[in-house]
């Protein structure tokens, strides 16, 4: 087709002003005033590497005299902007016809086609993560084509915010009408966006008016007349899509306005009527349903429709997932490449969404990480909610929220007449968290009497703001009493206490106040709770390292962090890629020692030469330093070591000189309680006995057990760390090896009573060694 041909049915100006409005939505404009030009001329050289001046860009938009026709280049550059070949080929993609003026329904398509071209545009460039990147559930297009095709007038896509509704009906749209394989090519589509609806509203029109102003029809019910009449001249259906109206519906009068347009549209085989709406507004919209037996049966809700949650729009599945994150990582994404709790978070599109950005921000964040589920949470509501306008109103509604809802509530939902004094002080605040979607309000039909309720979109959220609380109350200082109370008040909530476990921890870390974290290894928590914090602490550690501006850095890591690390768990991989990348940036001399001694332990455990040999090399440089701070030089343990696996000769004399030496002082030690016990004295033993007990010099291995036993003669009731454990399967073992099976027994009786004590705090690898010396005696 020739540009000489268009005006037949669009003139050139008509083609103009819709290839303004594409511009405009592509820039992220509603309006557009001078000012803006600039930015247009920057965006479309940066898109086409086409510069159009911002005199240019003015007199396209109207700002400035026209004293001569656009240049093609002008209208090219523009064309390919929106994401056309050139100008002919933005035309053409108007779909316009040769067909005489006369032909009403080329007419409508020409004008609808404009308008629903425009709106997918903005629907696509809205979406929070790449339109190519989301998921197109194809799995619910054999469900939409039944609607199509059937005796039915409307349906509802029908979910809650941030679940994908109106992406979704962007891909119904293209694949049913505007694809190239296109199923239905010759129906007529119309899709009303919320932009849409404020044009009308701002110029003051009716819906009528609007219809008849664009279409030359006084709506859709005088549309179906004139079809009906002259039945020959249609050539498809009529499809309405409206989506993007729930900010509108919580006006009684634009409620109104929405109900009678659909009692008032007139029965037909050949228009179908689709909204794109919220739960609750679904939900509201059921009397006037119900009330009509027209539109009762003229009605589709879908065959996944959700009777108990009120949506027709299925949570993404694991394949939809992986599909989107393959496409924002630029690489195949498996299962095995998720934590297992980001699967759930994911099932909500609008988290992708929130991943997206932080991974715009934050390119260090791992999706394997479950650190990442509380960043996406903390993310999301400092942008939906922190920085946002009337922040302080919006908080205490929330806290007001959690705060009422009843300990236990399976729903986490609080009846809205219980907050309604706090909603009726703040009702701008309340009406932007209703459309925001971080507060959902529902209709509970299990009562007697339905009842409005209000919860929170998910109970991720709930969860940050009863953390919230909990800091507020204890003026955002973590202690002993700080954790008790998580101890006490959800004690019977596992999984809460657990979420109010990791947000304490990001807290205490983030504010570098890391000796509160010793109260979770103190406090009765269970060995599973203290093992799960423990890999957790590494994780967040890690990620505050990485993040510039943090309180926890290279300059502030201190012994605090050391004493945690010592207690832990050493063969978790979280704890060795937590010492590895902390050791190589930390400041302080004395502490980034201990991190090359403790990472030489590591590879000790892992029988690895190679880092044995690195970890050394960086030791020797402190020969002094450690020779002053350890009780026995850790470099001659650690180099005994590397010489059996290196396969070289040991001088054990006086390696076997230097532990007897240190185990006649120790010996010599008036009993010390357990407090007193330190990282650096931890770190040691464990080193001294795993070379005794590896050298096969089981009698001397005995004798510095004893003698740590005599310093310390209540470690074995130590609950805060795993090295009382330690020491009880070293006894045991160096026991068997003597062949002395009475005390071995005797030992293991004791390490069964503190396993199947629950707050002891001992690793998994622990509850393996307890088994096989166990097994020695059955």
């Amino acid at each position: 087709m020739t540009l000489a041909l268009l005006s037949s049915t669009m003139n050139t100006n008509e083609l103009i002003s819709q290839l303004r409005k594409f511009v405009l939505i592509k820039s992220g404009l509603r309006n557009i005033d001078p000012a803006h030009c600039k930015t247009i001329s920057e965006y479309i050289f940066k898109e086409t590497k086409n510069y159009i001046s911002e005199t240019t860009v003015k007199r396209f938009f109207g700002f400035a005299q026209v004293t001569h026709k656009f240049s093609l280049f002008t209208l090219n550059s523009l064309s390919q902007y929106v994401g056309y070949i050139d100008w002919e080929s933005f035309c053409k993609g108007k779909k316009v016809q040769t067909q005489d003026e006369d032909d009403v329904w080329s007419d409508l398509r020409i004008r609808c086609r404009a308008i629903t071209e425009a709106s997918l545009v903005e629907k696509k460039n809205s979406s929070g993560i790449p339109f190519d990147s989301t998921a197109n559930r194809s799995f619910l297009y054999a469900d939409f084509d039944y609607f199509l095709k059937n005796n039915y007038q409307f349906t509802a896509i029908s979910a809650q915010p941030g679940q994908g509704k109106s992406i979704l009906l962007a891909h119904l749209i293209e694949h049913f009408f505007f694809s190239d394989n296109a199923l239905h090519p010759k129906d007529i589509v119309l899709l009303i966006n919320s932009d849409t609806i404020i044009e009308i509203i701002q110029n003051d029109l009716s819906l009528k008016d609007w219809f008849n102003k664009e279409f030359k029809f006084g709506g859709v019910s005088e549309l179906i007349s004139y079809f009906r009449k002259n039945h020959t001249e249609r050539k498809g259906r009529f499809i309405l899509v409206v989506d993007g109206v729930d900010q509108f519906l919580s006006n009684d009068t634009y409620f109104k306005i929405l109900t009678d347009f659909l009692l008032g549209v007139e029965e037909s085989n050949f228009v179908k009527i689709v909204l794109g709406l919220r739960v609750n507004n679904w939900v509201n919209m059921q009397p006037t349903i119900s009330g009509s037996a027209f539109l009762t049966n003229a009605w589709y809700k879908g065959l996944f429709f959700d009777n108990d949650n009120g949506t027709n729009v299925p949570l993404l599945n694991k394949e939809e997932i992986l599909f989107s994150l393959s496409h924002i990582e630029k690489r195949a994404i498996k299962e095995e490449d998720l934590h297992h709790g980001l699967i759930n978070q994911f099932r909500t599109p609008f988290w992708l969404q929130v991943y997206y950005k932080l991974k715009k921000e934050n390119n260090t964040i791992r999706l394997d990480n479950y650190l990442i589920c509380f960043e996406l949470i903390n993310y999301f509501l400092e942008n939906k909610i922190f920085l946002s306008k009337d922040s302080t109103e919006k908080i205490i509604i929330l806290k007001e929220v959690s705060s009422s809802i009843s300990k236990g509530h399976v729903r986490h939902r609080v009846a809205k007449e219980k907050i309604l004094s706090t909603i009726t002080l703040y009702p701008t605040a309340y009406q932007e968290l209703i459309y925001g979607g971080i507060l959902i309000e529902e209709k509970r039909l299990t009562t007697s009497i339905p009842t409005e309720v209000i919860r929170f979109l998910n109970d991720d959220i709930y969860t940050y703001f009863l953390f919230l609380q909990l800091k507020e109350k204890f003026k955002f200082k973590p202690d002993e009493n700080f954790f008790k109370e998580i101890l006490t008040i959800y004690s019977d909530q596992i999984d809460l206490l657990s979420l109010m476990l990791n947000w304490s921890i990001r807290f205490c870390i983030n504010r570098n106040e890391i000796q509160a974290l010793k109260q979770i290894f103190k406090l009765p928590f269970s060995n599973k709770e203290k093992n799960k914090a423990f890999d957790f602490i590494c994780d967040v550690a890690v990620f505050e390292l990485e993040k510039t501006g943090s309180n926890f850095n290279s300059q502030t890591i201190d012994m605090h962090f050391i004493d945690i690390m010592v207690m832990g768990k050493i063969l978790s991989q979280n704890y060795k890629e937590a010492i590895k990348k902390i050791s190589s940036k930390v400041v302080n001399d004395d502490v980034q020692i201990m991190l090359n001694v403790i990472e030489a332990s590591n590879c000790i455990i892992d029988m690895d030469e190679k880092g044995l040999a690195e970890s050394m090399h960086l030791l020797k440089r402190h020969l002094k330093i450690l020779h002053d701070l350890f009780p026995i030089n850790p470099n001659d343990l650690i180099l005994y070591f590397y010489n059996i696996l290196a396969n070289k000769p040991n001088n054990g004399k006086t390696l076997a000189d230097k532990i007897i030496s240190l185990r006649q002082q120790i010996e010599l030690s008036n009993p010390h309680k357990n407090e007193e016990l330190t990282s650096i004295e931890m770190i040691s033993y464990r080193l001294v006995l795993i070379v005794l007990f590896t050298n096969k010099n089981y009698e001397e291995c005995r004798n510095f057990l004893e003698a740590i036993l005599k310093k310390f003669p209540n470690i074995f009731y130590l609950r805060s760390s795993v090295f009382s454990s330690f020491l009880l399967i070293m006894i045991t073992q160096t026991y068997i090896k003597l062949n002395l099976n009475k005390q071995a027994k005797r030992i293991i009786q004791l390490l069964d009573k503190v396993i199947d004590e629950n707050k002891t705090y001992f690793t998994p690898h622990t509850k393996s060694a307890y088994i096989f010396s166990e097994s020695k005696f059955s």
